[in-house]
């Protein structure tokens, strides 16, 4: 019986296991997606919000509250990923206009700081927008999508903009 218990525990990691794979190889995918519509789409990078969680929905496992959540949340952890990276690639340069400041005697420089208050405030307030639209939408089962597309858009939209930032 023992050796039954173990068998079946070591079978629950292994198809454990390989859902993780398999999640973690979408991830890439999505965040490999993403990143080559921002280099084709130069001129115009919003038009790739949507990209990997519009043709997601249309699948049939996509077109389910569920689906349609699970398709916009991929996508919002890739749009994640880059802001991350863009936020940290600011700050750091936020962190030289600071330390040229300072060697040049301007006691003033602050870019690092107001950086970090903007991006906690920006976090703040998408998390707020994003309830306030969820609340909106309570009475119906659509409330989780109107959550989801708002963190999406509203995640993709920081992103670009940090992107953007030329200093």
């Amino acid at each position: 019986m023992r050796e039954l218990v173990l068998i079946i525990a070591a079978a629950c990691l292994v198809v454990s296991g390989d859902a993780a794979l398999a999640a973690e190889s979408d991830a890439a995918k999505t965040l490999a997606t993403v990143r080559q519509c921002l280099e084709t789409a130069a001129d115009d990078p919003r038009s790739c919000i949507g990209i990997v969680s519009n043709p997601c929905q249309d699948e049939p496992d996509g077109s389910s509250t569920q689906g349609v959540d699970a398709c916009l949340g991929s996508e919002t952890e890739a749009w994640d990923v880059l802001l991350n990276e863009r936020y940290a690639t600011t700050l750091e340069t936020a962190k030289e206009i600071d330390a040229d400041r300072k060697a040049a005697d301007d006691e003033s420089a602050v870019a690092a700081d107001d950086l970090v208050k903007a991006q906690r405030a920006w976090i703040a307030y998408r998390d707020a927008e994003c309830d306030r639209l969820y609340e909106v939408a309570k009475d119906g089962t659509i409330r989780t999508n109107v959550a989801s597309a708002c963190q999406l858009e509203m995640t993709a939209t920081r992103a670009i903009d940090l992107g953007d930032d030329q200093y």
